[in-house]
């Protein structure tokens, strides 16, 4: 008798002994059926509800279950609860609908923690404005930085702003502080002193160094690398131990209204806040970087080289996904978007439409001296890039015309490069993403905007964020929820359902998508964009535990209501990161 067959028989006849010994025993194994899925007992379960799993096929089940920060099992009420031990939690959702944790796909995360550590003043005169900004300056310690944000109203001209000053206004109100005015809210522009210039100390050549026509001098103006060796490489930044606490906060806002995951564009001292957090395991979102360590540089291709291909680096918490550049153009309601067309001229803060460019003076203007060469350095490394910013539809030409380039050498195909906010996107656009295999991240913030209707016009702001033609094309398209917590996911949701105005306007109608679709943006294919899709977007077996609780009916609210629908429960890796008061 062969080994296999001796301890064959031997485990046959332990197995009658057993039998015979404890009858009981093996009664009870035979009277009670575990689901195969019980190694251990679910942590959570999630029952009596509408689970909408948001998978490729949008299964929609009765329950979940939960254990080890990852979804166990979708199914049937009675299914899932046999899941359940006697330390599982227990949710009955009484009806409740409960969707993947929410992606945002472009979100300036950072800037909504720090708010109100940045002294902001409203330019409405000259005079007015460096009066405040002197203000600063005389509590200010002799060498100490000033560092302000300048803002002004939709109706002043530009040669009424910070954008019409120079370092020659400052410079006498300020002979022993450096000083960083940032004029332009996408991150590329500023105006310093001359004490500020002269601790930069950049090389001659430094291109966004502007200088005035009459001296050949720079007048302080920065621009392109100019603005991002001040920015990055000058200026003092605040303690990370400091601004933990602000960090924490913001995550608290945003886990309320059911973001889990923020993808964002971050230079180095953000990401060291994120890790600072991420070491002491206080993170309640899970960040997505585009580093921006290579955007505005001097010398781009020497610092890729030394920094290598980190795109995807990171855990489950914390990621590099991507690299980021500088924008191709400003935002379309500060009237600094490069479009085509002029802009109208009755718009009180819109350029001269007679002057080159619109007196705008685009980023990607000179290819050799702005970020536009960097686009094709990235790819060779083998970056992906994600988070540029693009408004008016000439930013997409030239954006587009970069990656053009940078495909011809190494193909962009099966990478998840995207372009983001889809605002003024032409049909080629649509074909050229098509073809280069993009990702399109959308944005509802310019549906009916009163701001933009003023600067150009009803029939462009109609055609505005052409979602459906986009996914129609084959594109995937992931939602972008921009702002502070008074615009959540679901208000996003709605305005691409409805495309609904605050007055109640519809703009182009061809153009809504079902709420279906919408979901799918702002979880699963939003997954993609971040380079997750393995792991989050969807309620299936094996992906991270990432859901929201809404209290009300998703599938059946009428389409514009789906803004005042309600975050109740907020969970990250199965665990509760927020909860409505006793509802649970």
């Amino acid at each position: 008798m062969s080994l296999f067959k001796k301890i064959h028989v031997a485990l046959g006849c332990l197995a009658a002994v057993a039998t015979l010994g404890f009858p009981g025993s093996v009664v009870r194994a035979q009277q009670q059926s575990f689901p195969p899925e019980v190694l251990a007992w679910a942590d959570t379960v999630l029952y009596n509800g509408q689970i909408l799993t948001v998978d490729d096929s949008f299964t929609i089940t009765e329950a979940v279950a939960i254990r080890d920060e990852k979804f166990l099992a979708v199914g049937t009420n009675e299914r899932i609860r046999a899941m359940a031990g006697p330390k599982t939690r227990l949710i009955d959702l009484k009806g409740r609908t409960v969707v993947p944790g929410f992606i945002d796909t472009h979100h300036h995360f950072h800037n909504y923690a720090q708010r109100g550590l940045m002294p902001r003043i409203l330019f409405r005169t000259r005079e007015q404005w460096l009066r405040e900004i002197k203000r600063l300056v005389d509590v200010a310690e002799p060498g100490e930085w000033v560092i302000l944000r300048a803002d002004r109203t939709v109706d002043q001209p530009w040669a009424q702003s910070a954008f019409a000053m120079t370092r020659h206004d400052l410079d006498p109100i300020s002979p022993n502080n450096p000083i960083f005015v940032w004029t332009s809210p996408p991150g590329n522009d500023a105006l310093v002193n001359a004490y500020a210039l002269g601790l930069a100390d950049m090389p001659s050549d430094t291109p966004g160094l502007i200088r005035d026509p009459g001296t050949g001098e720079p007048n302080g103006v920065l621009e392109q690398a100019a603005y991002g060796t001040m920015f990055y490489e000058v200026i003092p930044r605040i303690p990370v131990e400091e601004l933990m606490p602000f960090y924490k906060a913001a995550m608290k806002r945003f886990n309320a209204v059911g973001k889990v995951t923020i993808m964002g564009r971050n230079d180095g001292h953000a990401i060291s806040v994120f890790k600072a957090l991420w070491e002491r395991g206080e993170l309640t979102i899970r960040f997505r970087v585009a580093h921006e360590f290579a955007r505005n540089a001097y010398n781009p291709e020497a610092l890729i080289k030394r920094v290598g291909n980190l795109s995807g680096f990171g855990d489950a918490w914390l990621k590099i996904a991507a690299a980021n550049v500088g924008n191709p153009d400003g935002a379309l309601g500060n009237g600094r978007a490069w479009t085509r067309n002029p802009k109208l001229p009755d718009a009180g803060h819109a350029p001269d439409p007679n002057a080159p460019d619109f007196g705008f003076v685009p980023y990607f203007k000179d290819h050799e001296k702005s970020d536009w060469r960097t686009i094709p350095i990235l790819n060779r490394y083998g970056w992906r890039i994600l988070g540029i910013h693009t408004a008016g539809d000439r930013s997409i030409d030239e954006l587009f015309s970069a990656f053009e380039v940078a495909n011809q050498e190494k193909s962009l195909a099966g990478r998840g490069w995207a372009f983001d906010h889809s605002l003024m996107v032409r049909p080629e656009h649509i074909a050229t993403a098509k073809r280069l295999d993009l990702i399109a991240s959308a944005n509802s913030g310019s549906i009916g905007s009163e701001t933009l209707i003023r600067l150009y016009g009803a029939d462009e702001v109609y055609k505005l964020s052409p979602t459906k033609s986009l996914i129609d094309a084959g594109l995937r398209v992931v939602m972008e929820a921009p702002g502070d917590t008074d615009r959540p996911p679901l208000y996003h949701i709605e305005k691409f359902v409805t495309r609904k105005d605050e007055n109640g306007r519809v703009w182009n109608e061809a153009e809504r998508i079902t709420r279906e679709q919408a979901l799918y943006m702002a979880t699963n294919w939003a997954a993609d964009y971040t380079g997750d899709e393995k792991i989050l977007g969807t309620i299936e077996p094996g992906k991270l535990a990432d859901w929201v609780i809404i209290d009300g009916d998703y599938m059946r609210v009428p389409e514009d209501e789906i803004g005042e629908l309600k975050v109740v429960m907020t969970a990250v890796g199965g665990k509760s990161v927020f909860e409505a008061e006793g509802l649970f």
